[in-house]
């Protein structure tokens, strides 16, 4: 009998790829605006953004524009330095030292993986190899060592660096905390909880350790984990400890930087103060990879961080500076920005509201964050809701996002320049696939 995956899968396609999870898999050849047209000429609304990556939706000129920049230097060795790689740097570093009020340094590398490697890079240059710290229900990554980070043991059951020390502090969703009454948020207790560590008792090192702690890293909204942000009072308590015990503060910024969740910067709304700032998808909208990571002086300096302790091929690639060069332009240019995320939030929310309200058996909760929102069902049907929700509706299909880390969960997080139109027939697929469920 040959097996359903062997019919679906290509023969030359590797069948890892997290494509080929669905029965269903749509072959994309277009798109434009928030839409992307498959081989069949169905067409989808993209409600995850390609990961939250394509802020400005699907724009073939900016790709254009960004590759007249880079034709008269195609390629560049990875140890050469370029006008245009310089003038991105230049570009990139008050992003957020403007926001922290302190200068730093900008390090450049592929994926949001490989970033979030560079960063422990730069922590380990000042702190020595060390214990790191994340909540439970991170996701870092899927390389060897962010895997490690991620809290899915999944993520780890082919490749991981065993020998990094990892420790996990309780997880910061309130909703879901064992401890706490529902809703309530996190208490005295849950404080004292995540700032426990660097004690005797705790069996893990701090400042007064040989073995201590190098690195926090944390994220000021969990994507994977299903849209989880953090309670503020337990964040600025786990931050002020990690730094008093000597730990370099990381905030992984790859998904919520740009602007994703409201503000610039996702940890501007607790208002805790990073030492490292790793961001990604919002800067090249879909079009390079290419990730960002800040470093607040000196970490990143050269006495510091020693010329030679970091390289790629293809940080240097003009094509890909030249995206992230367009992409800033575009960024400047939108001088409303603040205005117009918040404006979506509120949409979403209302729209999202008024469909879960006809289906209280299915629908337990749902919010908007900036231009995020979250569905959090009563049952672990996120996986089946994401299949009706592509195929459910007859004109069209919708594309949402799901994780293992929490099944009952929809993400949702559509190009930030979506429009109301798209939003209504959002809300339209929602009902179709909640119908489908019931």
């Amino acid at each position: 009998m040959t097996d359903l995956a062997d019919e679906r899968i290509p023969s030359f396609a590797g069948a890892g790829n997290l494509v080929y999870r669905e029965p269903d898999v749509p072959r994309f050849v277009s798109g434009s605006g928030s839409w992307l047209t498959a081989h069949d000429g169905r067409r989808y609304l993209d409600a995850e953004a390609a990961n939250g990556t394509v802020a400005f939706g699907y724009d073939a000129t900016l790709l254009q524009e960004a590759m007249r920049r880079c034709e008269q230097l195609p390629a560049l060795p990875s140890f050469a330095e370029s006008e245009l790689r310089l003038k991105v740097l230049s570009r990139l570093e008050p992003l957020v030292s403007d926001v922290l009020g302190t200068p730093g340094r900008v390090e450049l590398d592929l994926g949001g993986a490989q970033a979030m490697e560079t960063a422990l890079r730069i922590a380990f240059a000042a702190n020595g190899p060390g214990t790191i710290v994340v909540f439970e229900g991170a996701f870092h990554g899927r390389s060897g060592v962010t895997s490690m980070l991620s809290s899915s043991p999944r993520y780890r059951e082919l490749l991981a660096a065993w020998g990094l020390e990892v420790v996990r502090l309780p997880s910061p969703d309130s909703q879901r905390c064992p401890h706490a009454v529902a809703g309530a948020g996190c208490g005295p207790g849950c404080r004292a909880a995540v700032t426990r560590w660097g004690s005797e008792l705790s069996g893990v090192g701090g400042r007064d350790f040989g073995r201590k702690v190098s690195a926090f890293v944390f994220e000021s909204v969990q994507n994977v984990g299903g849209m989880v942000e953090p309670d503020h009072e337990l964040l600025r308590a786990a931050v002020d400890h990690a730094r008093e015990q000597g730990a370099v503060v990381i905030a992984d910024e790859i998904f919520t930087g740009m602007h994703r969740v409201g503000p610039r910067w996702g940890f501007q709304r607790s208002g805790v103060t990073p030492d490292i700032v790793v961001t990604s998808k919002g800067l090249a909208n879909g079009g390079a990879a290419l990730s960002m990571v800040w470093s607040r002086e000196p970490l990143g300096s050269p006495e510091r961080y020693r010329p030679g302790s970091h390289s790629s091929t293809y940080i240097g690639i003009p094509s890909a500076l030249a995206v992230v060069d367009t992409v800033l332009d575009r960024w400047e240019r939108w001088s409303t920005v603040d205005k117009d995320v918040l404006r979506l939030e509120e949409a979403m929310r209302d729209r999202l509201t008024e469909v879960a309200a006809r289906h209280p058996d299915l629908v337990r909760d749902v919010d908007s964050m900036g231009g995020t929102a979250r569905i959090v069902l009563t049952g672990p049907h996120a996986g089946r809701m994401r299949q009706l929700f592509r195929s459910g509706h007859p004109d069209a299909g919708v594309l949402v996002a799901t994780t293992g880390m929490a099944p009952d969960v929809i993400n949702v997080h559509p190009p930030l320049v979506i429009g109301e139109r798209e939003l209504d027939f959002f809300a339209e697929a929602f009902e179709t696939a909640l119908n489908g469920i019931a």
